[in-house]
């Protein structure tokens, strides 16, 4: 029956460092539980690996300790990835807000515009109603009444 004890009770017992025994375990060296709040290791099977350890580093281990390191790389590439794709879509977002701020500035000048007339011909409405213009009507209407009075 294994014997499970924290990784931090396994680094003060055998003086190795928390993060290398984390290393070791998910190099899958020895058994590992995963537990709340931190994993357990199967301590007769750590101190087998120890013991293995002891009669030097063997090439079985520098190969898993390269596939661990190249694993975590393409992990890191993708993250890498991720994050590059997430900054192209922020920089996106930022140039539609930034198109959407003139745009609302454009309409705020706009509507300015448009109350300022508004106040303009609520002032003046009657004196462009009687202006030039409607004054040249009139007297346009009277001359085409005339003349029509002349042919007859």
């Amino acid at each position: 029956m294994p014997k499970w004890i924290s990784v931090e009770k396994a680094a003060a017992k055998y003086g190795f460092n928390k993060e290398v025994i984390l290393l070791w375990a998910e190099m899958k060296r020895f058994s590992v539980g995963y537990g709340e709040p931190s994993p357990v290791i199967d301590e007769g099977s750590f101190q087998e690996f120890l013991c293995r350890m002891k009669k030097g580093i063997t090439s079985e281990y520098v190969d898993t300790l390269e596939e661990l390191c190249m694993q975590k790389t393409r992990i890191c590439d993708l993250y890498v990835e991720i994050i590059g794709d997430q900054d192209k879509e922020l920089l996106r977002q930022r140039e539609k807000i930034a198109k959407i701020d003139q745009i609302q500035v454009a309409m705020k000048m706009q509507n300015d515009r448009i109350r300022d007339c508004k106040k303009v011909f609520a002032e003046y409405g009657d004196t462009f109603r009687d202006g030039w213009a409607e004054k040249l009507h009139r007297s346009l209407k009277r001359l085409l009444a005339n003349r029509k009075s002349w042919k007859s």
